[in-house]
């Protein structure tokens, strides 16, 4: 079976970018088993230190019972960039660093809330591999992303919880959980053919 590798960034990968690394990784679990084929992980364009993720994010992450222990930062590496199959920055400002490291990146970065609208353009897709689900649904988003309207910086970043109340990080974990329902529901596991 083969990957796909997902790379979530936000600026120090300790709110945003490991709340969604979480989120998708549930959902991915949910909807395609224990066994999948995704490996998603998370990074930062600006880790000024290793540092776990932020308290608040793990409450929120608790309260919707997915959180996994143990996440530190780490800082973004063109390496990285060009390994993944799908990059999902949290806001427009991320997704300009990472394409400016890695220009060959450019058709599959995207900032997640785009992704996800992009999704809501594409058709079921079926496939007996998670892996093929993915490549063909980065596709599929690139060929709708001529068709979009640009939206307003607002609706196309998640914005950066850091200082705010928790209040705040319930709201980003809510468009998190969103983007990320949005881009699996094309998304549709077929039985594999026996040859």
């Amino acid at each position: 079976m083969s990957t796909f590798n997902v790379l979530v960034v936000c600026t120090a990968n300790h709110c945003r970018s490991p709340m969604a690394e979480q989120l998708l990784r549930a959902a991915v679990t949910e909807q395609f088993g224990d066994q999948n084929s995704w490996h998603i992980g998370s990074a930062g364009t600006d880790v000024d230190r290793i540092r776990p993720m932020h308290q608040f994010a793990e409450v929120v992450l608790n309260e919707r019972a997915v959180l996994v222990p143990g996440h530190q930062a780490v800082e973004v590496t063109r390496d990285r960039i060009l390994q993944a199959d799908l990059i999902l920055a949290a806001a427009r400002q991320h997704r300009a660093v990472l394409v400016t490291m890695a220009p060959p990146a450019l058709g599959r970065t995207f900032t997640i809330r785009q992704f996800a609208r992009l999704a809501d353009q594409v058709g079921p897709i079926s496939a007996a591999d998670p892996a093929e689900l993915g490549r063909r649904l980065v596709a599929e988003a690139k060929f709708a992303r001529g068709m979009l309207q640009p939206v307003p910086v607002e609706e196309d970043d998640v914005a950066d919880p850091i200082g705010r109340p928790i209040s705040v990080f319930r709201e980003c974990a809510d468009q998190l959980e969103d983007s990320v329902r949005r881009i699996l529901r094309p998304l549709h596991l077929s039985a594999p053919v026996n040859g």
